[in-house]
């Protein structure tokens, strides 16, 4: 008879020196530190929107970086190209479909009301402007960390070399092998 224990996560002190080193720069990542910092505003709806609005505003201006050839012009002017032009563009060239490209539309307006509105609170109605299912003001939380990390995995190498470039190769080595 085999009794299988339940996998328990291992504590920074109980690594060896070179696991511990690889964790530690693991840790320091801006991309997962920035997810952290996601992850911890679940209770203040503005400082999500506004963390998260920054971080999709990275992304998209990294997948501009890759994808456009006027890349530079583009992410450097935001004067005469703001993310509500980089979004239009992106889609218009096929790389954000409709429906990301509205919902993305749809939290520009919501992170510009958070940022400008002295007494900004998250409504219903902001919930049902988006009009995805499942999405409703008491799981606000989650509809953003879906967004978040579901744009974050349709582009997951590029994302990682721009946002976790320690984590690079490893990741390229895991996709490599599920290729297999």
């Amino acid at each position: 008879m085999t009794l299988h224990s339940e996998p328990r996560a291992v504590k920074p002190e109980e690594m060896s020196a070179k696991d511990r080193a690889s964790y530690e720069k693991l840790l320091a990542e801006p991309g997962l530190r920035i997810i952290q910092q996601i992850v911890r505003l679940k209770d203040n709806p503005r400082l999500l929107i506004l963390v998260s609005h920054g971080f999709i505003e990275l992304m998209i201006n990294a997948l501009i970086d890759e994808k456009l050839k006027n890349a530079k012009r583009i992410t450097s002017d935001s004067r005469g190209y703001p993310h509500s032009v980089k979004l239009l563009i992106l889609n218009e060239v096929g790389i954000l479909d409709d429906n990301l490209y509205r919902v993305f539309d749809w939290f520009r307006k919501l992170r510009n009301r958070a940022a400008h509105e002295p007494l900004f609170e998250l409504t219903a109605q902001d919930i049902q402007n988006l009009n995805e299912p499942h999405s409703e003001l008491n799981n606000f939380h989650d509809t953003v960390q879906n967004l978040v990390l579901g744009f974050w995995n349709r582009h997951t190498e590029l994302f990682v070399r721009a946002f976790m470039p320690s984590q690079h190769d490893v990741i390229k080595e895991l996709a490599d092998g599920d290729a297999r």
